[in-house]
């Protein structure tokens, strides 16, 4: 991520990439050591006040574009480890307090390295949020500098929880004091990074949770991670970013009822569609009567072995034959409409991979 040589100095006016990434590294005890380097090593270049200090266990974040990056152990330690890049003078954050005190830095130090003795593997992740999504919903004054803190240390306190739980094959703690955590907001990049490193703190025997090397494993479900990164968005979003949302669903979702009554309508009213209609029915399998499964699944439609497919192949061209004449401009309208949110879907998850199917194609 790039330096931007001033705090809250961050970029606006991008729509390419995603509005919250969450891009994730792993460091595990045995890697730490070879290095000679501590866990609570993190901790101390917080509390430091020389700058020279902070720094020498730093390694910048490379620019992320990808939010859906592999999760691949990382032989990085403390990559975003800066106490400059905070600017307060109690810049770490927990799930008590928004402003660690220098003893409750002592005791997480102390827990970390404890951590590390046992073996286990230190998480680290950042959320990555995009200056003119900061802008657009209100946490962040372009002119002023002023960043809203604590409502982002909030969002992350509520989100972590389900990486614990849901993260690997178990909870990574195995009582409620098991996982040690803390955060940190970072604003002197680009785009602003709120960084959390998280780990078991007692000795780590599950066998679920335990490669066969018997190293604990470092791993995050992505769907999980997926999940957490949309909760936290979500919890950030500004009201009239959420309205602005739901009133696209509104409308999208009225016009499809619309379409499905007028359809119905339309086949009532006119015997234009009888011939069609007979080819479904003679090609309905008789002795699945009561248990015909329609849709415009995979399943039901190409594949050859479904008996209901042939059905269904000529539903879908008669729907496609009122779509093209009775019901032609109601069905532009609707997918001009679905397709206002494929505009908002880019600017909150970045620029579609190819072959990805859009909001509206689906």
């Amino acid at each position: 991520m790039a330096k931007t040589g001033g705090f809250a100095n961050f970029t606006t006016g991008e729509k390419k990439t995603g509005a919250v990434l969450l891009p994730t590294h792993f460091t595990t005890a045995s890697q730490a050591n070879k290095e000679g380097k501590q866990f609570g090593n993190l901790v101390r270049t917080y509390a430091a006040k020389n700058s020279k200090v902070m720094d020498e266990n730093n390694q910048s974040l490379m620019d992320i574009t990808d939010a859906e990056m592999n999760l691949t152990a990382n032989d990085s330690f403390g990559y975003s480890s800066r106490f400059s890049a905070t600017g307060d003078e109690h810049p770490l954050f927990d799930g008590q307090t928004l402003n660690m005190t220098d003893e409750q830095m002592d005791r997480l130090e102390d827990r970390l390295n404890t951590a590390q003795k046992n073996g286990n593997v230190l998480h680290e992740m950042a959320f990555s949020m995009r200056g003119d999504w900061l802008v657009e919903n209100g946490l962040y004054d372009p002119e002023t500098k002023q960043l809203d803190q604590d409502k982002l240390k909030r969002a992350e306190q509520h989100i972590v929880q389900d990486l614990f739980d849901k993260g690997g094959a178990q909870p990574l703690g195995e009582s409620p004091d098991d996982v040690i955590w803390f955060g940190a907001v970072h604003q002197d990049t680009d785009h602003l990074n709120m960084h959390i490193w998280y780990v078991k703190e007692s000795k780590e025997t599950r066998p679920s949770m335990l490669h066969q090397s018997g190293e604990p494993k470092g791993v995050i479900d992505f769907n999980v991670k997926k999940q957490a990164e949309s909760k936290f968005r979500y919890e950030l979003e500004s009201d009239a970013t959420k309205i602005k949302r739901a009133d696209v669903y509104e409308a999208v979702g009225n016009y499809r009822s619309s379409i499905k009554n007028d359809t119905l309508s339309k086949l009532d009213e006119t015997h234009r569609y009888t011939a069609d209609l007979q080819k479904i029915f003679e090609v309905l399998p008789k002795d699945l009567r009561g248990r015909w499964k329609v849709g415009n699944t995979d399943s039901l439609v190409t594949d050859d072995a479904s008996r209901m497919a042939p059905a269904n192949q000529q539903m879908n061209q008669l729907i496609d034959k009122m779509l093209t004449h009775e019901l032609k401009d109601d069905y532009q309208v609707f997918q001009a409409t679905a397709q206002k949110m494929d505009g908002m879907m880019t600017e909150t998850h970045g620029q579609q991979h190819q072959g990805q199917l859009k909001w509206s194609e689906k």
